[in-house]
């Protein structure tokens, strides 16, 4: 969660029929099947970020999140500027960005982003399987993140991926909205903070 944007976030989704991006307010879900066509696409290169990824990965963070600067989650304020970060590559652009950071034996998930070009050919998968290979790395025992009621996609993507809810926080965002009411992904009020772990 982002302090000070909380709401509709600006046009970060791409429609998977007509490829128009799509205002976070405005999405919507569907149900599908299996039949979208293949595609083939360029491999994906995930690393750690260096001194020149930074302006892009910023770029990128506030593209997605309407600006960058500390993220909420846990019921801290998390900056985003000197956290350690790995990046997915496709085509030598930045296709994705995962922030991160050891809390307790935890490998936490602050923020993770994909470029709208990019979305839906694994790169946010990608950076997940880096992460998981990390927190094994560091010896730690789970992953963790945190994101808000209203976020459909990514409480769908970290469920896919092994995610459990593991805690749910009513009214945990409300806080730091100072009680204002806004308004999230499809129009859904922003309350509740959900807390999401994997095992390793």
């Amino acid at each position: 969660m982002v302090t000070g944007g909380f709401g509709a976030k600006p046009a970060v989704l791409r429609c998977s029929r007509c490829g128009r991006l799509v205002d976070w307010n405005e999405a919507r879900l569907q149900v599908v099947c299996g039949c979208r066509p293949h595609l083939d696409l360029p491999p994906v290169y995930v690393r750690p970020a260096n001194d020149a990824d930074r302006q892009p990965l910023t770029e990128l963070l506030a593209r997605d999140f309407g600006h960058t600067g500390t993220i909420v989650a846990y019921g801290e304020d998390v900056p985003l500027d000197d956290a350690p970060a790995i990046v997915a590559e496709m085509r030598d652009e930045l296709g994705g960005v995962l922030v991160y950071r050891q809390r307790g034996d935890a490998f936490h998930i602050i923020a993770l982003a994909t470029d709208p070009m990019w979305q839906r050919s694994g790169v946010g998968g990608y950076l997940l399987a880096e992460a998981e290979i990390m927190t094994r790395r560091l010896g730690l025992a789970r992953l963790v993140v945190a994101t808000t009621n209203d976020n459909l996609p990514a409480l769908y993507f970290y469920q896919r991926h092994g995610f459990e809810i593991e805690e749910v926080v009513p009214g945990g965002v409300l806080s730091h909205l100072g009680g204002r009411e806004v308004t999230g992904f499809g129009g859904i009020r922003i309350r509740d903070e959900v807390r999401l772990q994997k095992r390793v």
